[in-house]
């Protein structure tokens, strides 16, 4: 009678104990797999950690490294064949990249890489315009030390399309200054006060023929290229620059070369020194701007003076006025002489009237009247053009 009963216990015992077996086993399981699971969180949590410092590291270099571009079509027309260019020309006239890095916050190298080709010209032209390290060595202390565009003039440092009025840059600053002009050397930029900037260089100097001075062209031949430049004689360049007032700047820039011939040799003209000397007001209140520049060449040497070529001067004015944020007029009078003291050459003058409209603030569409004092109103026509820089 009590066997059943019996039989039924053992079994319940035996039930028991293999459910306390498998349980344990159960618990065994569990802690094995969470181990698991824990050693593979960490290896997830360090795989994330290594892609994300690969990542900041990436952005890092990205953000050190910058390249920008800027670049203008022009298309000129004009009411008599010019003899170099003809009636009406379309050219792409340059196109430049820019680069640069910052090693650190004290230490940045910049470039410059244009290609560039003159309207009546069916190559391009490659040129290296900058190539320098800015060191910060102290908060108003900075060195700049290599190829590097000179401090003078207006245009000669800021001339992206999109900053200045006019198609064409203006011819007082091209012709004589003359822009753009880098050479190579060594530049100390100093800030001794507020709104007060100091900039000395010293760098390889003009390089050219005298017999050819006078020309339509002035100094422009004498730059030499971003190769190798003959540094016999050196040239030596301050500006000095205040802007203290709101929207106004004030600045002269003064330059001596020892030699613009770099040679002694009488078939290039002998040894010539000259001096340079140039002034301009920038100044800017709501939608009005002024932009006045003068400049000056005074060369010591026998054959420019027998040709009165041993005086190079211009002046422009150039008022204009903001409309609208995209709308800007503007009225530009140029007079410049590339032979000031030669009886009987009278002053080139040059008169732009035009607007700009900017579709964006780096992006700009421009169109303007020139009318000159050349014979047969050669140089009378408009201009139109696209520019941009990012």
């Amino acid at each position: 009678m009590f066997r059943p009963v019996f039989t039924l216990l053992a079994c319940a015992i035996a039930a028991t104990t293999y459910a306390d077996s498998s349980i344990d086993e159960l618990r065994a399981e569990l802690a094995r797999q969470k181990a698991q699971i824990s050693a593979q969180q960490s290896q997830l949590e360090a795989l994330t950690s290594a892609i994300e410092n690969q990542s900041a590291a990436a952005s890092g270099v990205s953000n050190a490294t910058q390249v920008g571009f800027y670049g203008e079509v022009h298309y000129n027309s004009f009411k008599e064949p010019d003899p170099a260019i003809g009636k009406n020309n379309v050219h792409a006239h340059r196109a430049v990249i820019l680069l640069s890095h910052a090693f650190n916050d004290n230490l940045r190298f910049y470039s410059e890489f244009e290609f560039e080709g003159a309207a009546d010209e069916t190559e391009i032209e490659t040129e290296l315009e900058q190539l320098f390290i800015d060191w910060r060595v102290h908060p108003k202390l900075a060195l700049n030390i290599g190829q590097f565009l000179l401090p003078v003039g207006l245009l000669n440092e800021s001339h992206e399309p999109n900053v200045f009025y006019g198609v064409e840059r203006n011819p007082v600053e091209e012709k004589i200054i003359p822009a753009t002009w880098w050479e190579k050397g060594v530049m100390v930029r100093a800030v001794p006060a507020e709104g007060l900037a100091v900039d000395v260089a010293v760098h390889n100097g003009l390089r050219g023929d005298i017999n050819t001075l006078g020309g339509a062209d002035g100094l422009r031949e004498f730059r030499q290229e971003f190769g190798g430049s003959r540094a016999e004689d050196l040239a030596y360049t301050l500006r000095v620059k205040y802007q203290v007032i709101n929207g106004l700047e004030l600045a002269a820039s003064f330059q001596q070369q020892e030699n613009i011939t770099q040679s002694h040799d009488l078939v290039v003209g002998g040894k010539a020194s000259a001096q340079l000397m140039t002034a301009h007001v920038d100044y800017h209140w709501q939608g009005f701007g002024l932009r006045v520049l003068g400049a000056q060449w005074d060369i010591d040497n026998a054959v420019a003076k027998a040709t009165g070529a041993d005086k190079l001067a211009g002046f422009y004015v150039e008022p204009s006025w903001k409309v609208t944020d995209k709308i800007g007029v503007f009225a530009r009078y140029n007079q410049w002489n590339t032979a000031a003291n030669q009886v009987g050459k009278s002053d080139d003058e040059q008169l732009n009237v035009g607007v700009n409209y900017w579709i964006d603030p780096r992006v700009v569409l421009k169109a303007d009247i020139q009318n000159t004092n050349q014979k047969n109103k050669v140089g009378d026509g408009f201009n139109l053009g696209v520019g941009l820089s990012f």
